[in-house]
């Protein structure tokens, strides 16, 4: 019965028969160790193999003569439990009891045990604590497995009582071993038949997951799908992925049950688990019980308080370690060996998506990035006002565009050289960067032309958002061969809805409003208004 000890395994979650329910404790346990449930197909073959013990019983009952047969199964906490009977007295008692209790303690270290006629002083059966005694008792053993053997409280017992007080036959034994060498094999076969139609389902589930991780080019939506392949295939509570950055680690994401909050940090992976599965590279502990004799993280105890613990380097070949994958469960022993395998198989594709997603994050940064500043360039501000411009339909909001121009900008290149003029350029950026809020949107949208945008915002707030930053930039102290070079600049202002529906003449606005304030001598703030329209 090798199959038995290798999975454990889930009730459906549709509703049973209390029949039913019996079936599914006894023998598959409906302990879950990963999140499939069992299937109709499986759910088929139980039963089959209950009704081919009942079938079995009955027979060999019919064979003994008003004789009961009960098949007792081992449940977890060495008990044992009424898993199918031929009961002729009707008063059995189906409740689990310990495996030792009452007669059935002298099969310890047995593998049989006849008892004809049975005494009056004897200890009573447990599963019939208040019956009478019968007139004789055997039971037996049954199973294969050679580990069964050592330890009796782990081994189905098939029991068989009657009232003849008569010693057991050499051919009424041999019937019983048979039916015992019968349920065994129809076990076995059943068994295997539900192993390798449960494996099946939990690859394809595990492939189905890394589907969804192949499908997958962020960083963010690598990690939510890592987690839900993950999921497919263990119970766990709690599962976290973090970055190493030389000697610390970055937790980025952590998918639970919401019972928790972190931002991004940093912390030290020296004295950790995971610094030792970083080290060694390796999956630790080993088979997955939290000893609680290092801390998983140091300085955050969020993942000591679980039983069950896994930390997965993130490697590829020879490269160094890039991340770390942590899966935690409160429940204990929640890493079988075959479960620890399909992990490690998962994580292999999920340190080469990080690393693919990274890449990409990467590109698609430099795509929407001013390379000289740092901050968007046209391409994302033409994005952003477009998405700006929608969300504020439907929010039925307003927003404004600053738009801004360095002064003198020519001379300064042509007097100072370029490298200042980038100088400037950036220095102007920074202060941009400065003012705005999280929510908004500064960028470069050409030479020496930059935009801001300002969500949920007037042109009375922008017009206060743009003079802090006009104020800023002519307070800047830049130098150039030791030479105060005093830098300026002159900015535009219009908004939605209050100046107009439009985006194209939004800009055209605030180019407007630009252009009054260069004409007005620079160094100055101009908000759009019908005024400037008819000039």
């Amino acid at each position: 019965m090798r199959w038995l000890n290798e999975k454990i395994w889930r009730k459906p979650k549709a509703s049973t028969t209390e029949v039913d329910a019996d079936i599914l404790t006894l023998p598959f346990a409906a302990e879950h160790q990963c999140d499939l449930l069992i299937s109709p197909e499986h759910f088929l073959l139980i039963r089959q193999f209950h009704q081919d013990v009942l079938n079995q019983l009955d027979m060999l009952g019919t064979f003994l003569q008003s004789a009961s047969v009960v098949l007792l199964w081992p449940t977890p906490g060495y008990q044992l439990r009424v898993f199918a009977s031929n009961d002729r007295t009707h008063q059995i008692q189906v409740n689990a009891f310990a495996a030792g209790s009452g007669l059935l303690g002298v099969l310890k270290e047995r593998t049989e045990f006849a008892l004809a006629p049975y005494p009056a002083s004897a200890p009573a059966l447990p599963y019939y604590p208040d019956a009478p005694h019968p007139g004789s008792f055997y039971a037996c053993r049954i199973g294969s497995d050679p580990t069964l053997e050592k330890n009796a409280s782990s081994a189905p017992l098939l029991c068989v009582d009657r009232p003849s007080r008569e010693p057991w036959s050499k051919v009424e034994i041999a019937m019983i071993k048979r039916t015992g060498e019968q349920i065994a094999t129809s076990l076995n076969l059943h068994g295997e038949l539900l192993l390798a139609d449960f494996e099946r389902k939990v690859l394809q589930q595990s492939f189905n997951g890394l589907k969804v991780l192949n499908s997958s080019l962020t960083l963010d939506s690598v990690y939510r799908a890592a987690a839900a392949a993950l999921r497919m295939i263990v119970a766990a509570d709690l599962i976290g992925f973090g970055k190493i950055c030389g000697d610390m680690v970055e937790l980025q994401h952590l998918d639970g049950d919401g019972s928790f909050s972190t931002d991004p940090q940093r912390y030290p992976l020296d004295d950790s688990l995971i610094g030792q599965a970083v080290k060694y590279r390796c999956i630790l502990p080993d088979g997955g019980e939290n000893k609680q004799r290092t801390p998983v993280i140091n300085g955050l105890p969020l993942f000591d308080n679980f039983s069950s613990i896994l930390a997965i380097p993130l490697v590829q070949d020879r490269l160094p370690v890039s991340g770390i994958l942590l899966i935690a469960g409160r429940k204990n022993g929640l890493f079988s060996r075959r479960c620890r395998d399909l992990i490690e198989m998962i994580s292999a594709q999920v340190a080469i998506k990080v690393e693919l997603a990274g890449s990409h994050e990467q590109i698609n940064q430099l795509t929407v990035t001013d390379g000289l500043t740092g901050i968007a360039n046209r391409r994302a501000f033409e994005r952003a006002l477009e998405v700006m411009h929608q969300r504020a339909l439907r929010r039925e909001s307003a927003f404004s565009l600053i738009i801004c121009d360095i002064d003198l900008f020519k001379k300064i290149n042509d007097t100072c050289g370029h490298p200042f003029g980038d100088q400037v350029i950036r220095q102007v950026a920074a202060e941009m960067k400065a003012v705005v809020r999280s929510g908004d949107l500064a960028a470069r949208i050409g030479g020496e032309e930059f935009a801001v945008l300002l969500e949920d915002t007037d042109s009375k707030g922008a017009a206060e958002v743009a003079e802090r930053l006009r104020d800023r930039v002519e307070k800047k102290q830049l130098r150039h061969q030791g030479v105060l070079w005093p830098v300026t600049i002159s900015i535009g202002v219009a908004a939605f809805p209050g100046d107009t529906g439009d985006t194209e003449k939004l800009i055209n606005y605030a180019d407007q409003a630009l252009y009054r304030a260069k004409e007005s001598g620079r160094n100055r703030t101009v908000v759009w208004s019908d005024a400037i329209r008819g000039s």
